[in-house]
């Protein structure tokens, strides 16, 4: 994500035109149009489809754009504290974050963050769960908004688990089993995924926590599924699913009511399992508990649905405790799934 031209993105979804956007911006039209030729191509998805003569964008032109806007807001409040508080030199967090959700959370956070510690700084490093995981170990972040399958893992690392998603099968509207299935997730009936063995997918790629999930199902229903394609971008996958290319396995959190695409639960789920990492050896400051606080307090409960459920841990009782006595913690234990070593 090249910050400089966020702005390029934002004027051609603003105006509708690349003309009117190169205008804008005081770039050259064939300087727009190869931007956002080059973003297309990178993502691997259209940002945009003409409508009258107008340009607008799609379901994922539509989430790039909320991130985009996100950041510059970002970037501005950051520059803005630089230049008119002249605070002295501070210290910095290096976050592991992935590039969709975790830089969203991050956004989310970020101002209530800086105004409770002025001094301290925040250092995102964007990357993929694998890569993030593998940087946490090597002491090139401090602490990751981790997305695994699991919770427990080596004991170099620890895990603090905040929610689990499900994980549902979306289809396109007109597949056959689309009369069994509901446009809203939460109200979907159940299916067994070895019912689907002659269904084409479209899956995450087997390095992503969403791919290695969509294994271990497929695994357990004893067969190996027809792949049309794969993808280590969520949105391509859920934009795969809405243009009728096959099914597709997404957390709850994409699957939005469309009239292109209805969703089944499965009946033995999988989940995603939304925690915050950091290394066994590393001691917790208190910047770093209020970062856990507000990631839960803040961006969890906005982002909350029928088929994600929170986890209260002990040690994330005492983090509440301390930044919000009085905040109505649910009498919820950690899910027996949590204390179980991965298979």
């Amino acid at each position: 994500m090249n910050l400089k031209q966020l702005p390029y993105f934002i004027a051609i979804a603003e105006t509708g035109s690349l003309s009117a956007a190169a205008r804008r911006t005081g770039v050259s039209q064939p300087t727009i149009s190869d931007y956002l030729h080059e973003l297309e191509h990178e993502l691997g998805t259209p940002l945009f489809e003409r409508r009258q003569r107008r340009m607008l964008p799609t379901e994922a032109g539509a989430a790039y754009l909320q991130m985009a806007r996100q950041v510059l807001i970002l970037q501005t409040r950051a520059q803005d504290m630089i230049q008119n508080r002249h605070l002295q030199r501070k210290q910095s967090i290096r976050i592991g974050v992935s590039p969709h959700r975790g830089v969203q959370c991050l956004a989310a956070l970020y101002q209530s963050f800086s105004k409770h510690f002025p001094q301290q700084e925040i250092d995102p490093v964007e990357g993929y769960m694998s890569e993030i995981l593998e940087m946490l170990q090597e002491e090139k972040v401090d602490l990751c908004f981790a997305t695994t399958a699991n919770y427990v893992f080596d004991d170099s690392l620890c895990f603090l688990p905040t929610q689990q998603e499900e994980i549902v099968l979306a289809l396109p509207a007109f597949h056959r089993l689309a009369s069994h299935a509901s446009q809203e997730a939460s109200q979907a009936a159940l299916i067994n995924l070895s019912e689907c063995q002659d269904i084409p997918f479209i899956l995450m790629s087997p390095d992503s926590t969403i791919g290695q999930a969509s294994r271990q199902l497929f695994s357990q229903c004893g067969f190996n599924p027809v792949i049309v394609f794969q993808s280590s971008n969520v949105i391509m996958v859920n934009e795969m699913v809405h243009s009728g290319a096959g099914a597709g396995l997404i957390p709850a959190y994409y699957a939005k009511p469309s009239k292109d695409v209805v969703y089944l639960r499965l009946q033995d789920p999988a989940y995603l399992f939304f925690a915050v990492a950091w290394r066994s050896d590393h001691q917790l400051t208190e910047a770093e508990r209020y970062l856990i606080y507000l990631k839960t307090r803040l961006w969890d409960s906005k982002n909350s649905n029928k088929l994600t459920r929170f986890l209260w841990p002990e040690k994330l009782h005492r983090i509440f405790q301390e930044f919000e006595p009085d905040y109505p913690i649910p009498n919820i234990q950690e899910a027996a799934l949590a204390k179980r070593k991965p298979s």
